[in-house]
């Protein structure tokens, strides 16, 4: 069933007015009154909605998670796919890049990336175990920790500083610095 356009419009205006205020305070401190304000809305519309600001937060990043993690185990299914995957991820990022800069930052919710990041965790470590069977589990373990953690290190970083690089350039980036320790172990 669609929402009514007054909801979609209402949950729009709420969505944008967390956003412009987390672009100055972290979520803890922004409360219910402040966002009605900012949105121009009634404590009873938000009510309908969302029962805090937390939860306002957590239905974007839910929405903006599946997306990602859609991209991602796409990518999984089909290697051959794997880069452009990879350049999509990293343009839905860019697309959304007002969104990524709050989540990513240290207003947003800290878990979020974390979250991100152990998407790939157990289909990587099948994959490694095939791929490097002399390997024990908790070298794979680490391994995925040490590209997990960097990858995500570097689009964090890629956000922070403005997007200057194209997806293109970034998701090739962080490709290559992954392949040339990937093969360092194999």
């Amino acid at each position: 069933m669609q929402e009514d356009r007054r909801i979609q419009y209402s949950k729009m205006v709420l969505r944008e007015s967390l956003l412009a205020l987390m672009k100055e305070r972290p979520i803890n401190k922004i409360t219910v009154t402040d966002l009605c304000r900012q949105a121009n809305l009634n404590r009873n519309t938000f009510y309908m909605h969302y029962h805090s600001p937390v939860h306002l937060l957590s239905s974007i990043e839910e929405s903006f998670f599946a997306v990602i993690k859609e991209l991602i185990e796409r990518s999984i299914l089909d290697d051959v796919h794997v880069k452009s995957s990879f350049v999509e991820i990293c343009e839905h990022i860019a697309d959304n890049s007002d969104l990524c800069t709050i989540l990513f930052s240290d207003h947003g919710n800290g878990d979020y990336l974390e979250r991100v990041i152990y998407i790939l965790h157990d289909r990587s470590i099948e994959v490694w175990r095939e791929q490097m069977p002399h390997m024990d589990v908790n070298t794979l373990e680490s391994y995925y920790s040490f590209i997990s953690s960097g990858s995500a290190a570097v689009i964090k970083n890629w956000i922070k500083h403005g997007m200057k690089e194209t997806p293109q350039e970034i998701a090739r980036f962080i490709e290559k610095v992954n392949r040339s320790v990937e093969h360092s172990f194999v």
